[in-house]
């Protein structure tokens, strides 16, 4: 995560919506529809390199949120394996 974070109010009230409706409410890995509650806001540049900025955030659908090569996601991916949301050939569909 970049180095500071917002308040959640202004992340989930002002960050979010505007991340999500720039990027036409749809995932911008695949284009999947995605709604506001549901769709993942994610960091391009992750870690202490990346930024709060608009511009380094993008919306993405859980699973390809899931499947982004980012060694942060171990837990996420565990639990859409529970879940049934990707199955045990993910590492051939990870990407970046």
């Amino acid at each position: 995560m970049p180095r500071q974070r917002p308040p959640k109010e202004v992340w989930h009230e002002n960050i979010r919506p505007m991340v999500f409706y720039r990027d036409g409410q749809r995932c911008t890995r695949c284009g999947e529809p995605v709604t506001l509650k549901t769709c993942h806001i994610d960091h391009k540049i992750s870690g202490k390199l990346g930024s709060n900025s608009i511009k380094n955030l993008r919306t993405l659908c859980r699973v390809c949120h899931t499947l982004r090569a980012d060694l942060r996601h171990g837990g996420m991916k565990g639990n859409a394996l529970n879940q049934g949301i990707i199955g045990p050939g993910w590492r051939e569909q990870a990407w970046e």
